[in-house]
């Protein structure tokens, strides 16, 4: 093989090159899933697509019940899930995005008094202010209200994996999601208490929806043994979250 034959050979590798490392690119790696997405190619299994902002993201697949997507787990803190079904995860106060106080931690303290007295304002739970992962957000009391609808959900006090809570199970289709009764952090506000405790680990559950109840309390969905309903409680107590998909984007 000549000089010639050499140099060309050796001139059209860095061509091919040049052109692989630039298709490499993490820029174009995100315009290729994007496109990818676009044509609408499935998800692997467990995972469904998300269009977050301006790019198209895998993240958990939910489960329907009675027309709603249910994420399967309770949010954790960060943007994240728990690790397991049965996990409590970390409580917050309504429409806020920090983190208060984890189950999992043996005590709060006594807290100042302005923890109790600065209400979270707002007429709903603000997007930005929403501590549910990458495409789930807090549910609608009225998305709760279907989830609590007998004749579409069987509801029922189960132990699961050593963990007491509640199954909801769509009778259509017989998906379910568990949901753990992890207790709650509380103090009795109206005698003046400023030092939260832990109750009822085991015995109930306590989960924000995002609709408002007058100027200082909001819509909450509690259970136990015996039943599982809405309620009202005070803006400032922490309860835990079980997001929904969120299709606003």
């Amino acid at each position: 093989m000549n000089n010639k034959k050499l140099c060309l050979i050796f001139f059209v590798s860095i061509i091919i090159f040049a052109v692989i490392s630039c298709v490499n690119t993490p820029a174009n790696n995100e315009a290729l899933q994007e496109e990818a997405d676009t044509r609408g190619l499935p998800a692997p299994p467990g995972l469904r697509w998300f269009q977050s902002e301006n790019n198209a993201v895998l993240i958990e697949e939910g489960v329907f019940i009675n027309g709603v997507e249910w994420a399967t787990h309770n949010v954790n803190r960060d943007g994240t899930f728990v690790e397991r079904p049965e996990d409590s995860g970390w409580t917050y106060q309504w429409n806020s995005i920090r983190a208060e106080f984890s189950m999992g931690q043996s005590t709060a303290g006594l807290l100042p008094a302005s923890f109790f007295t600065n209400y979270p304002a707002g007429s709903s739970w603000e997007k930005e202010k929403d501590p549910s992962p990458p495409g789930w957000r807090v549910p609608t009391m009225e998305e709760v209200s279907s989830l609590l609808d007998t004749s579409k959900v069987l509801n029922e006090w189960v132990t699961q994996n050593g963990v007491a809570g509640r199954r909801f199970t769509d009778r259509s289709s017989g998906q379910s999601i568990f949901i753990p009764a992890g207790g709650r952090w509380y103090a009795n506000l109206d005698a003046g208490e400023r030092n939260l405790r832990k109750i009822d680990i085991g015995t109930s559950g306590h989960y924000w929806t995002s609709t408002a109840d007058g100027n200082y309390g909001a819509a909450a969905f509690e259970f136990n043994s015996g039943s599982a309903s809405l309620t009202a409680s005070h803006r400032v107590m922490t309860n835990m979250i079980r997001p929904v998909a969120d299709s606003s984007e």
